[in-house]
């Protein structure tokens, strides 16, 4: 379901002119400078890179495309192509092929961590973190925190922190749990953004998923 929302979200956002040169920018810079040292190094290995981009550029309304924690904030409740998400690509890749992108939903609710738990296989992880987090396969990863917020037509209890991954792109063996520490400190920095720090509860180290 969400990471379709991402999908769609593609659409419309790889139309921007092109026009803007994309600076080339390091591991740390991405996302807004949210990655902490090591969370930098996990995106690294994923990427077999340490130079990258983002989306530049403007939306259909004429907003701008680039990533910030300010703006991704203010559009938490608008349509999901209208949303600011972060799309990092590799530097020089020219396919057009974002290797991720991360973005933000208020949330009714999430998973049961429980229930998930008893479905969970070699290729869906869930871990202890947030409210609900998982791995599954090598494309989403999701986390839901508990984040007060009110929109338009009422509040929202949770936010949604989504994150996919390209299929292909990412290093053969790269581990998984390098790309829930990137996830989790952007959304880390998301709930500090939306004044949620501590409802979130949202750790500097990501914990082990839980065994079943």
């Amino acid at each position: 379901m969400f990471c379709g929302s991402l999908l769609f979200g593609m659409t419309a956002a790889c139309t921007g002119d092109g026009s803007e040169e994309e600076p080339t920018l390091s591991s740390s810079q991405v996302c807004d400078s949210t990655l902490s040292p090591s969370s930098a190094k996990s995106l690294e290995r994923l990427a077999s890179t340490d130079r990258f981009t983002e989306l530049t550029g403007t939306n259909d309304l004429g907003d701008s495309e680039k990533f910030s924690l300010k703006v991704a904030a203010k559009r938490l409740y608008r349509r999901p192509t209208e949303r600011n998400a972060c799309w990092i690509y590799k530097a020089g890749d020219n396919k057009g092929i974002p290797f991720l992108i991360i973005e933000f939903e208020p949330a009714a609710g999430h998973p049961s961590p429980e229930e998930q738990v008893r479905k969970a296989n070699s290729d869906r992880l869930v871990y202890p973190l947030g409210s609900y987090a998982e791995i599954n396969g090598n494309i989403g990863t999701n986390l839901y925190f508990a984040c007060s917020t009110k929109g338009p037509e009422g509040a929202s209890p949770y936010v949604w922190a989504g994150m996919f991954s390209s299929s292909g792109q990412l290093a053969p063996g790269s581990a998984p749990e390098h790309r829930m520490a990137i996830l989790n400190d952007v959304a880390r920095a998301m709930a500090e953004q939306l004044g949620c720090a501590d409802e979130a509860a949202l750790p500097a180290r990501i914990p082990e998923p839980v065994k079943r």
